[in-house]
């Protein structure tokens, strides 16, 4: 993966507000994920909050709880292709 640095210089969200993507209310979060949808480097972003246990805020397009239920999807994932192996 690509430093932090490097991905961000290619972020749609890069010259906006920080707060757009910590809304007050989990579900006022529309615009976040809209300008997500355009980025370039979404998956990135994404990953890189997955892996830095981000607890807050909108990254690559997916809310706290939306990555906490992909995690647990991944997990239970690998957990299934080990079990066959």
């Amino acid at each position: 993966m690509a430093s932090t640095e490097e991905w961000q210089d290619h972020a749609a969200c890069r010259d906006v507000p920080v707060q757009l993507f910590f809304p007050p209310a989990e579900h006022e979060v529309d615009e976040a994920k809209a300008m997500c949808a355009i980025c370039e480097v979404r998956q990135p972003c994404l990953e890189y909050a997955i892996a830095a246990g981000e607890r807050f805020g909108v990254w690559g397009g997916l809310t706290p709880q939306e990555r906490r239920s992909l995690i647990a999807k991944r997990r239970s994932r690998a957990r299934a292709e080990a079990a066959r192996t």
